[in-house]
């Protein structure tokens, strides 16, 4: 059996996906399994199971992104698939899923409440008889990237034994232009939050007698943010620049013990590693896309009714608290 499963986005929501391929995997498991995705889907699918054969890359911001897909196609049908899942949520591809096979699963448009990864699951479940278990996202960490990660917090003074709590202050769309994206100014906590609650955290590391350290993971187009971060809070947070490298970034997360972000791919991939995340929302509601974990694992949710702004650093340190070694 052939299966094609279409799924073009940035990394969380690639990661989002990942409860309804182990639903696959583990249905049909003899299958060989492609995926139509994105760039960012390549970095997070990468070695993500040996079912998944081969990744077909779809790069939509692209100028000729439109002809691209038409290539695609043509290839696609020449694959000849008996089972296509579309959890793309452009209409564009769900009608591109329907001429490649009559067995196609698209996830269900109408049922904007429920979460996505839920949906991507319920088209798994149309495709099989009886009920299908539930399935929570996951990434593989490897050993290679761990050491990487604990060399670069080994330069910075940071062993083993220290609590980490790591925040990240920004996200990869947020140099989209206005046209396209709309909730940027929504989505962020500024950076004089982050600042005013490391400057917690670290009060309250002392008066505790604990050893927490406070990192940033940034990439080069994210120092000023990160710069401002670490001027503000005196010193308390550490800023990070290595070489970009995303198996070692993954180490780095899951490493963490704590992780405070707002509702971004990061957030997607710190709980996916399995850390503790504290996530801040705002006019987005969390019932559609925070991180699919079961009920109470490693998450605390902050909302605020309208930005995310909105909320306070004291907000945020009592949320992370609980998670801090008492």
């Amino acid at each position: 059996m052939k299966i094609l499963v279409i799924r073009i986005g940035r990394a969380g929501d690639i990661v989002m996906i990942t409860p309804a391929l182990q639903a696959i995997f583990e249905t049909y498991p003899n299958a060989e399994v492609h995926v139509l995705t994105s760039p960012d889907g390549l970095r997070v699918l990468k070695g993500f199971s040996s079912q998944v054969s081969k990744l077909i890359i779809h790069d939509r911001k692209s100028l000729l992104a439109f002809y691209h897909v038409k290539k695609i196609e043509k290839a696609l049908h020449d694959e000849h698939y008996d089972k296509v899942f579309c959890f793309e949520l452009n209409p564009r591809f769900s009608d591109l899923s329907k001429r490649l096979t009559d067995n196609s699963f698209c996830i269900d448009y109408s049922n904007e409440s429920a979460h996505y990864s839920r949906r991507c699951l319920d088209a798994v479940a149309r495709s099989v008889t009886g009920e299908l278990k539930d399935y929570w996202i996951t990434l593989p960490v490897h050993d290679d990237a761990r050491m990487k990660a604990r060399a670069i917090l080994a330069e910075e003074g940071i062993t083993d034994e220290m609590f980490v709590v790591a925040l990240h202050p920004t996200y990869s769309g947020l140099k989209k232009v206005a046209w396209r994206r709309t909730d940027n100014a929504a989505r962020l906590w500024p950076a004089e939050s982050f600042a005013e609650l490391a400057k917690l955290i670290a009060a309250y590391s002392k008066a505790q007698g604990l050893n927490i350290r406070i990192i940033m993971d940034l990439m080069p187009d994210e120092v000023a943010t990160g710069e401002k971060i670490v001027r503000m809070s005196d010193g308390a947070a550490t800023m990070l620049v290595p070489p970009l490298d995303f198996e070692r970034y993954k180490a780095t997360l899951e490493r963490a013990d704590v992780l405070l972000v707002s509702n971004t791919g990061p957030m997607h991939l710190g709980a996916a590693v399995g850390t503790h995340v504290v996530a801040f929302f705002g006019h987005i509601p969390p019932s559609d896309c925070a991180a699919y974990v079961p009920d109470g694992q490693n998450i605390n949710l902050v909302a605020a009714s309208k930005e995310v702004a909105d909320i306070t650093p004291q907000e945020a340190f009592e949320a992370c608290r609980s998670f801090f070694p008492t």
